[in-house]
């Protein structure tokens, strides 16, 4: 099972996968089971654990500079119940014009017939910036120009170009997780507005004519953190209280009926399953609200 992350630079990325493999490495308890992910390469876990260490010793990590894979073992109170990978994309080929950014991209669609999930990760001061003066709080409505607002729905609109060519170039439309990352910058009726925005600016992934399963979800690493010239500000949070498990998890969840038959696979199932509350994660499929039964 293969699991593609992307996003545009900025976005947080890297930093996220650093965060969010640590938080599955040590588990998420359900009903008393402890769902878990490692990794089962040696050397790509060294790396993951060099990566969240230096960022709780006030490092910023560089961003991908080439695509990775990061294979684990997703496993239910320590026993291994299947393996899945995650492909790692630098974020900058999104939206870049060089030869390589094309290269690249195109390696993105061979990829996308094999994957559960795309999880797409949207920069929350991206999308702060994208909205609307009126909807904003005052304290954030002074930050926001007209300049600033264009670049931003650009941004989110390379998203956009990027599922509609998936969806002409593929035979079925693979399961996308949109998560808002720096979730704690965002007021609940600014976040709201966020998602809102996002089902406006991406036709393609809501649209009324395909049957395409979309998770929104909103993402936080911890408090009030920055990149301060290579230094890490703020208060770094190792917990699911951000919901960082909840994007792979959801990516596990779309093809986990394929994994098998087994007891062990139908326990994952319902233990995922029990995580998705609709006020962590809003489900839609063919562009309406859905519901996860």
């Amino acid at each position: 099972m293969n699991i593609c992350l992307l996003g545009l630079s900025g976005s947080g990325k890297t930093c996220y996968l650093y965060t969010a493999t640590h938080v599955l490495a040590r588990g998420v308890e359900v009903n008393g089971h402890i769902i878990s992910a490692t990794s089962s390469n040696r050397q790509q876990a060294v790396r993951l654990n060099k990566g969240i260490e230096q960022m709780a010793s006030g490092i910023w990590p560089e961003g991908s500079v080439t695509t990775m894979t990061y294979p684990f073992d997703l496993k239910i109170d320590g026993k291994s119940v299947f393996p899945f990978t995650i492909y790692d994309y630098r974020g900058g080929m999104l939206n870049g014009l060089s030869d390589e950014d094309q290269d690249d991209v195109e390696e993105i669609f061979d990829t996308f017939e094999e994957s559960s999930c795309i999880v797409i990760l949207v920069d929350g001061d991206t999308i702060m910036q994208a909205l609307e003066p009126g909807v904003l709080s005052p304290t954030h409505r002074q930050n926001v120009s007209f300049a600033a607002q264009l670049k931003a729905r650009n941004e989110v609109n390379y998203i956009e170009s990027l599922v509609k060519e998936c969806n002409e170039r593929m035979s079925r439309n693979v399961p996308i997780l949109l998560a808002i990352t720096k979730s704690d910058i965002f007021f609940p009726d600014e976040l709201d507005a966020g998602k809102r925005l996002l089902k406006e600016l991406l036709p393609s992934v809501f649209s009324l004519r395909n049957d395409m399963i979309v998770g929104i979800t909103a993402i936080t690493l911890g408090e009030d953190l920055h990149n301060e010239c290579g230094k890490l500000s703020g208060t770094l949070c190792l917990n699911t209280d951000g919901n960082v498990h909840l994007p792979i998890l959801f990516a596990l969840f779309q093809n986990i009926d394929e994994i098998g038959e087994d007891a062990d696979t139908e326990e994952a199932r319902l233990l995922i399953r029990k995580l998705f509350s609709s006020n962590k994660i809003n489900f839609y499929r063919g562009g309406k609200v859905a519901f996860i039964v």
